[in-house]
């Protein structure tokens, strides 16, 4: 039987099992990141993925990648344990391919591109909102593959103060403490909170040479502290700091004066994000919303040499800046059409002390959009056109139609066009950048058909995103490849439901990622990927198991060299004592599965974190 079939008879079989139930409980789910406008999740003309707070205190994820990774369409890879470097794929799209930001303010590091997901830990997240699908007519850069717009957890309460206090151990010698601090009144809320972890990790690669033997530990303290302020009727004032600071040990060998030696590698990291946005109503069809925001990725490479006689280099600093500035009219032209128009300045800055040939690097943005909805047909027209300093002008256009073919049933339409600059390393980066790589462009099509009924609900989404002048790592040369493009196509399947009081997440992908000239896939890309949530609730008691189905892929783009699939099982539970205390154990990775997502060039495999135990206690005193 062909897989798609198979996939897509499954998911609709199983929806139309008498077993499954209403959710009476359900509660319509907005979402911002799409059209920079709230909608609901059921009127917006993109496909997307939400985890809300209680997604995350049932899924109990240890970081940021293994919640992220239960989504529709995404998949990691990780070198090693705890702290090691990810590689994010969104819709099989390189890591730099997808816009991650915080609180609507864009982070990620200007030198490598990707966003320094290990330094947000989830217990700081009130809420993940994932688009799939090119949005560059909104964002413009790194928004060819989709945006991800991570929510940070406020804790506010509406009257009064409320301190809540969260410890938690576990295998690995994993240590972990939450402290937070909120309150305030209608008028004004303000929020601190505190996080602090350690873990001796796991031996990141398999090679035991000299000291690559040992494990590799991380550790980290994070802050976060928000505040909000209501003016009046017209005005509101928001303010939000997060911080992250982290160290991670790694397996490699350090060089100093042309030698090399035994090192003891590890990387000092620090990612902080400041934002301030005022929200005004001049009319009450006007909305006008002015925002500063400061993302800083800071790293600290420090080789530790083993051997005393090392002299010479002792580590790289990569310190990163990107501060974005914005202004965004909303206007409601009547009931049904919403017209937005805004303006953007971004400047990124790179202190190093290696050679880089440029150093900053600016972008002016200005973008228009238009919502209609003509009862059974919705309609969006995205444009928007930016000014890089470096490579000029370019433009990016999307539409959409949506078709409701019931009640309950729609049917939508879209094509978006991606653009994404290349990063300072890919251009500059001493003996690796080719100054000479052009931007990379996408045009993206997609089907999709969705459901909102009475049992719960499905889609069903077929894409084909074709990228020219694609940029990639190849290890063959140890360089960036710019190749002439490469098609990205596939099936996208999902479900929720209940069956009796047991609550049904489930999700496939199946993807066809490929060099367009040669044919071959591109690599660690997986074609095939599957989850399953299941959880119930009852009186005191929340139960969730889940499994992670992903298939192989190969870790060479001549694909040679092929990794093998493999699956995870992972299961929580919880129980609340009383008002004020509740219990959590969470059992990652059960049958202690032995994977590799990746190689390393010198120090073979990068090993998978095997199984893990973290039991933690939360006291909310009332």
């Amino acid at each position: 039987m062909n897989k798609t079939t198979f996939a897509v008879g499954s998911i609709f079989t199983l929806a139309s099992s008498p077993l499954f139930a209403a959710d009476e409980s359900h509660i319509e789910t907005t979402i911002v990141t799409a059209t920079r406008t709230e909608q609901s999740v059921a009127d917006i003309l993109a496909p997307v993925t939400v985890f809300e707070r209680a997604d995350i205190e049932r899924i109990q994820p240890n970081d940021l990648q293994e919640l992220l990774s239960r989504a529709v369409g995404v998949s990691f890879v990780r070198n090693g344990g705890r702290g090691a470097s990810t590689s994010l794929f969104l819709r099989g799209n390189q890591s730099n391919h997808t816009l991650v930001m915080i609180d609507g303010v864009r982070i990620g590091s200007a030198t490598n591109g990707a966003p320094a997901l290990t330094n947000l830990p989830p217990e700081l997240i009130e809420r993940v909102e994932i688009v799939r699908g090119s949005r560059s007519s909104l964002y413009g850069s790194e928004a060819i593959g989709g945006v991800i717009n991570i929510i940070t957890r406020k804790y506010h309460d509406t009257d009064g103060i409320q301190p809540m206090l969260q410890v938690g151990v576990g295998t690995q010698g994993t240590r972990k403490v939450l402290a937070a601090l909120s309150g305030g009144n209608e008028q004004t809320q303000a929020n601190i909170s505190i996080l602090h972890e350690e873990t001796d990790g796991v031996d990141n690669t398999s090679s035991k040479a000299g000291v690559a033997g040992d494990d590799d530990a991380f550790e980290q303290t994070a802050i976060n502290a928000s505040f909000s302020h209501k003016i009046n009727d017209a005005a509101e004032l928001f303010a939000l700091y997060q911080n992250s600071q982290t160290e991670s040990d790694y397996d490699n060998s350090c060089r100093a004066g042309g030698v090399s030696y035994q090192c003891s590698p590890y990387t000092d990291g620090e990612v902080s994000i400041a934002n301030i946005r005022g929200e005004f109503r001049p009319l009450e069809s006007w909305l006008l919303t002015l925002s500063a925001g400061e993302s800083k990725d800071e790293s600290t490479i420090d080789y530790h040499y083993v051997d005393p006689a090392a002299v010479g280099v002792s580590g790289d600093t990569f310190d990163t800046t990107r501060r974005v500035y914005s202004l965004q009219n909303d206007w409601m032209l009547g009931e049904h059409h919403i017209l937005t128009v805004g303006a953007e300045r971004s400047l990124d800055h790179v202190e190093s002390n290696l050679s880089y040939g440029e150093v900053n690097r600016g972008n002016k943005g200005g973008y228009a959009q238009w919502q209609g909805d003509y009862g059974v047909v919705d309609a969006l027209v995205g444009f928007r056109k930016d000014d890089n300093d470096q490579f000029g002008k370019n433009e990016t256009k999307n539409i959409s139609l949506g078709f409701d073919l019931d009640d309950e049933i729609k049917i939508i339409a879209s094509y978006g066009e991606g653009y994404n600059a290349p990063t300072f390393n890919d251009l500059y980066y001493p003996f690796y950048g080719v100054s000479t790589l052009n931007p990379e462009t996408s045009q993206n099509l997609e089907l999709e058909l969705r459901g909102n009924q009475r049992w719960g609900n499905w889609s069903a989404t077929r894409f084909e995103n074709d990228v020219d002048n694609l940029i990639q790592y190849n290890p063959a040369t140890f360089g960036p490849d710019q190749i002439e493009g490469a098609e990205i196509k596939g099936w996208e399947f999902s479900v929720s439901s209940a069956i009796q009081e047991w609550s049904i997440d489930a999700n496939i992908s199946l993807l066809d990622a490929t060099d367009a000239k040669t044919g071959l896939d591109l690599r660690r890309r997986a074609d095939k990927q599957a989850n399953l949530d299941v959880g119930r609730e009852w009186q005191q008691w929340s139960v969730n198991g889940s499994l992670r189905l992903v298939s192989s892929r190969f870790e060479d783009t001549a694909n040679n060299d092929e990794l093998g699939g493999y699956g995870l099982v992972d299961s929580t539970v919880s129980y609340r004592v009383n008002e004020q205390v509740k219990l959590q154990l969470a059992l990652k990775n059960i049958f202690d599965k032995e994977y590799v997502s990746a190689r390393s060039f010198s120090f073979g495999d990068y090993l998978s974190i095997g199984r893990e135990a973290m039991l933690s206690i939360t006291y909310t005193p009332k």
